[in-house]
């Protein structure tokens, strides 16, 4: 009979930036978790998917007491949490395996084993391999287990002190795993969904851009079969019913399909004529989604296509514009045309799709005055727009062509680690003699004031909220039983609002964002008063959250209209918070309810 062991597959907190989306589940872990449960060995595992961006941070020592396996997995800027957390949760517990992957620790498996003194790292893709590689990792101690793991391929460990990798020949079914493990996401619940579901329809990609990631680590261009993706979207739907996922008031909600390309372009024509058959079966399967993907232009090349995917509910689509300079586009191998761009934009926007332009800065030929016309010119061609300063990434050809500065914009030195937590997009991470590290980020920022990026409100009210949250709840166990739980659902309905399905505009953005803080600066200075507070104030405080959240969930429907009273209700509504929370610490407990003053509500235009 199997032995039961119990297994945390672990994503770090995120940094910031924009190589990442907090609001929902990487599909990574989702899909480990769900080979573990199909393996059949000598060995059962029970998962727990701990995202930290969801869950809080885990505690190395008391979380993982009991756990048989740990698996990490990390974006560029997440990887120095990761290696803390490996590296802490073996000091803790000696016996624990633990397993690295993932974009960054497979193509730096030195520097994964340095830093993180992990067992085994795996090599891009890992679902056919990972339930023999735990039951070598358990069933052979240490001293004889390098025998057994250089039979399993695709995989680093270490022997006499250096990296070993084993070969792998061919490549990973895209769908050896149908349905990604969703359930077994940490703290997942009615109370508790994520703020939108992942579709996987495709591994890889049709192109070759230098700066891109992606390429490198799925290679090829290969799609699930057709009735794996009916099955995923079916699953999508059973969550979103069993409230695992948010829906709107209208039923709708969001699925962000996969980063990978999803519709090819024209002139990958046997990929483009399968992804187009595939659209019309989708009918009345995603009735109720509003759905996200990533694409290139030129399907505004191609309104067969295009129409195909309107007609399913893909309203927005992220577009890679990266740069108006054909040159530099050339260079980095993005095969398209500046000119051709426009009109594609202008023929998707008049289609009624809600376009994202996604742009690069920093590329060779840019200038600061070529940089801040470019944003001129995408900000009348999409509806929202994102920037990266060109970063370079493990296993492309920037990670070793450009060369790295360290945290202080000097040169890198021999064996300093590079400041990942600046790997953000954000700024210069390498030598650009047309600017300093420091130049880099003034640049950044005037260039994204030019913008209308949504994310940027997200970020900052994700952030003050999620705080707060832990500062009420410890406070107070019953404060934190009543008002954390309201703002946790505030979270979540600001989670898929701020995305930019948004209907609010920027305008908006700023001014509830201005409320939040000055709310956010409120809690700060009473989250201990509030522990002692009258129990009707108390309600009070977690009734006028749960009238934010009703508010800000409403807001969140795309097809939400009259912005501008719903705008006066929210900030209305902060205020009202706030001046509730100005009296609350100065009354004595048991002496009375305090007045309630009448605030008069901000306006937002």
């Amino acid at each position: 009979m199997a032995s039961e062991k119990r297994v945390v597959l672990l994503q770090p907190a995120s940094a910031g930036g924009n190589f990442e989306y907090i609001a929902i589940p990487r599909q990574g872990m989702l899909f480990l978790s769900g080979a573990l449960a199909q393996w059949e060995g000598p060995h059962r595992y029970q998962r727990e998917i701990w995202f930290e961006d969801r869950s809080g941070l885990i505690d190395p020592d008391k979380d993982l007491d009991g756990v048989d396996i740990l698996m990490v997995t990390a974006l560029i800027n997440e990887a120095p949490r990761g290696y803390q957390i490996a590296r802490q949760a073996k000091e803790f517990h000696p016996g624990l395996v633990t397993i690295g992957g993932g974009p960054q620790m497979g193509p730096l498996a030195e520097e994964a084993f340095d830093y993180g003194h992990f067992d085994v790292i795996a090599q891009r893709e890992a679902e056919d391999i990972i339930g023999q590689l735990c039951d070598t990792l358990l069933e052979h101690k240490p001293a004889v287990r390098n025998q057994y793991l250089n039979k399993i391929p695709g995989i680093s460990y270490l022997e006499d002190g250096k990296v070993v990798q084993t070969r792998r020949a061919g490549l990973v079914a895209p769908d050896f795993v149908e349905l990604p493990d969703f359930r077994s996401i940490k703290d997942l619940s009615s109370d508790n969904p994520m703020a939108g579901g992942v579709l996987e329809t495709v591994r890889g990609c049709t192109e070759k851009c230098t700066y891109c990631q992606v390429i490198q680590q799925f290679l090829g261009y290969r799609l699930i079969k057709r009735e794996t993706e009916f099955k995923r979207l079916a699953q999508l739907t059973e969550l979103a019913a069993d409230g695992l996922i948010h829906s709107s008031r209208g039923g709708k909600f969001q699925v962000f399909i996969s980063d990978d390309l999803h519709p090819p372009p024209l002139r990958a024509v046997k990929y483009r004529d399968e992804r187009l058959a595939r659209l019309h079966e989708w009918k009345g399967r995603t009735d109720d989604m509003y759905m996200i993907c990533q694409a290139r232009a030129e399907i505004g090349q191609d309104p067969a296509l295009a129409t195909a995917m309107s007609d399913v509910n893909i309203d927005m689509i992220y577009v890679g514009v990266e740069s108006d300079n054909a040159k530099a586009l050339e260079l980095v191998r993005k095969r398209q045309d500046p000119g051709q761009v426009h009109k594609d934009l202008v023929v998707l926007n008049e289609m009624g799709f809600s376009v994202v332009a996604m742009t690069i800065i920093g590329l060779p030929y840019d200038t600061e005055e070529t940089i801040m016309a470019m944003g001129d010119w995408v900000t009348q061609l999409s509806k929202y727009q994102t920037v990266n300063i060109l970063t370079p990434l493990p296993a492309t050809s920037n990670w070793d062509d450009l060369t790295p500065l360290n945290e202080d914009g000097g040169l890198l030195q021999p064996g300093e680690m590079r400041p990942y937590h600046l790997y953000t997009g954000r700024q210069l991470v390498h030598l650009d003699p047309r600017w300093t590290m420091q130049e880099s980020r003034d640049l950044f920022d005037r260039y994204s004031a030019r913008l209308t990026p949504v994310d940027d409100l997200y970020r900052r009210i994700f952030r003050i909220l999620r705080s707060y949250r832990l500062r009420l709840a410890s406070s107070s166990k019953d404060l934190g039983d009543t008002i954390t739980a309201r703002i946790g659902e505030a979270i979540d309905s600001l989670r898929t609002w701020s995305d930019p399905v948004s209907a609010a505009g920027k305008e908006l953005g700023d001014s509830v964002s201005q409320g939040v803080g000055e709310l956010a600066e409120k809690l700060k200075a009473v989250s201990q008063p509030l522990a002692n507070a009258r129990r009707e104030v108390v309600e009070n405080v977690g009734n006028q959250v749960n009238e934010l959240t009703e508010s800000l969930r409403v807001l969140a429907d795309p097809l939400t209209t009259g912005r501008t009273e719903l705008s006066l209700s929210i900030a209305g509504r902060i205020n009202e918070l706030t001046v509730i929370l100005d009296g609350v610490g100065k009354d004595t407990p048991g002496k009375g309810t305090r007045r309630r003053k009448t605030a008069k509500p901000a306006t937002s235009e």
